[in-house]
């Protein structure tokens, strides 16, 4: 996938390039297709077909694991962002609040425009910062979650774009459930107990400093734009002893020998308190995490 474009936000820069489009006409985008499943090896991705008539966008949300985080993928030539847009504002309709994500473009196979908005949830959320302590995941309920996606009627791409977008998703309660059954699903396919992991009383969470755990340098600066986007998450497998006992990277985007030292520095340095199930037993679980969140903040060694 050929990358391009403006990868990460910088202060003071072309305050037109996230100028809101309000004041025009929306360009409306209506279901052209069923809803369809891609279960991967290590992910699970939900998409659907929307047209306006003249133009095709595909919507997918991508996860790699239970909870209430996703990757939201928009594909169309007909969505048009400003020149030298670097962030593009998008709600959940009717009512959610505009959340800004860093506008990464590309281009598919076959040339189509390709946008990554990065990790969200249908609730409001705070993105850490670089070298930030990496904790459990948020509490998550799959039936609030299953709530709130019955009441959405949509998405609207807002501002850093021409022309305001709107695709009528219709709720997305039954869409969200065929996602949480797919990550369960994946769990076990890991060989992890998911039910068990459903009632967990306590998930797996660091158990020293996680911006201590990979060495400086161990990703070039040059490499970080690479990590947005939620591209090159880190999954380690833990025992019921809290210890790694084996490494994988979702959606990797850096090269194989960088993937290797941050996976053989991972299973040295990292330390874990042990999940717990329902009955207050260690059980063998799992913890994913963003490369930022593992390396010194900046002025670290």
């Amino acid at each position: 996938m050929k990358h391009f474009g403006a990868w990460l936000a910088m202060a003071g820069i072309s305050a037109t390039a996230a100028m809101p489009a309000h004041a025009q006409d929306v360009d409306v985008y209506e279901s052209s297709g069923p809803w369809a499943m891609d279960y991967g090896e290590d992910y699970c991705r939900l998409a659907r077909t929307f047209s306006n008539g003249d133009e095709t966008l595909s919507l997918g949300m991508d996860r790699i694991q239970p909870g209430p985080i996703f990757r939201l993928i928009l594909i169309s030539d007909g969505i048009r962002l400003y020149r030298g847009a670097e962030k593009l504002g998008f709600s959940f309709l009717p009512d959610g609040a505009e959340r800004s994500a860093i506008a990464l473009r590309s281009e598919t196979g076959d040339g189509q425009q390709y946008l990554n908005l990065g990790p969200t949830m249908l609730a409001d959320m705070a993105q850490p910062e670089p070298g930030s302590q990496a904790g459990p995941p948020p509490s998550y309920s799959r039936e609030e979650e299953k709530d709130a996606a019955r009441s959405i009627t949509g998405l609207e791409l807002q501002s850093g774009v021409i022309r305001p977008v709107r695709i009528e998703t219709g709720p997305l309660a039954d869409a969200i459930g065929a996602l949480q059954t797919c990550t369960d699903e994946l769990v076990a396919y890991w060989g992890l107990d998911a039910e068990a992991h459903k009632t967990l009383s306590r998930p797996v969470s660091p158990a020293s400093k996680t911006a201590d755990w990979l060495p400086g340098g161990t990703i070039g600066f040059g490499d970080f734009p690479k990590l947005g986007g939620g591209h090159n998450q880190v999954r380690l497998m833990v025992d019921k002893s809290g210890k790694p006992a084996a490494c994988h990277i979702h959606w990797a985007m850096l090269d194989e020998s960088t993937n290797r030292k941050i996976c053989d520095a991972l299973m040295e340095r990292a330390s874990f308190t042990p999940a717990l199930d329902a009955a207050g037993e260690a059980i063998d679980s799992y913890w994913i995490a963003s490369p930022f969140l593992l390396m010194p903040g900046p002025g670290g060694s």
